[in-house]
């Protein structure tokens, strides 16, 4: 499986929170670079120390995020998807982990939305999800720039974000919806 280093530095203006991280990523079968650059995004926006790259869950639990945040007692707190996910799948979730906060990151605004609306009247807790897109186009145009290697600098504020890989920066607002 071909491996992505990526040293990521996180600026979120809003959290007042500057915070580094060096990352492998495993591209596995069917995922594509945009996939492995949802994930990067989502370690942005919600970095936590806790923060947990495709953890390993309890025997039980057939599903797995990709990327978790636990409470204290080790209960999942913050549930992140990205990219593909069932509506069966988010039901099951939000209802097995109650307390969970779930959050879906999508390549569009667009891919957000429709997804919301696919969910209602199919996923009992829908009010515990988060949807997030991004603008047209911005997820392939910087996925096509990511090697081996990746310094990735990831500028949060408010309602957009910049990211500068390799040397080249892109914008993007982030789209949020939620019930």
């Amino acid at each position: 499986m071909p491996r992505l280093n990526v040293d990521l530095s996180v600026n979120d203006y809003d959290r007042e929170l500057f915070a580094e991280r060096r990352i492998v990523l495993e591209l596995r079968e069917g995922e594509g670079f945009q996939h492995i650059l949802l994930k990067i995004i989502a370690m942005a926006l919600f970095h936590h120390p806790r923060l947990q790259i495709e953890p390993t869950m309890d025997d039980d639990d057939r599903y797995k995020p990709d990327l978790l945040i636990r409470s204290e007692d080790y209960r999942p707190e913050v549930w992140i998807e990205c990219g593909q996910v069932r509506v069966q799948k988010l039901d099951k979730v939000t209802f097995r982990h109650y307390y969970a906060r779930v959050v879906v990151i999508k390549r569009t605004e667009r891919e957000a939305r429709e997804l919301l609306e696919r969910c209602r009247g199919e996923v009992r807790r829908l009010e515990a999800i988060e949807f997030i897109g991004f603008d047209n186009g911005f997820i392939d145009r910087v996925a096509d720039t990511l090697t081996g290697k990746n310094d990735v600098i990831a500028i949060l504020s408010g309602k957009g974000m910049q990211l500068v890989v390799g040397g080249s920066t892109f914008e993007t607002g982030i789209h949020r919806y939620r019930l």
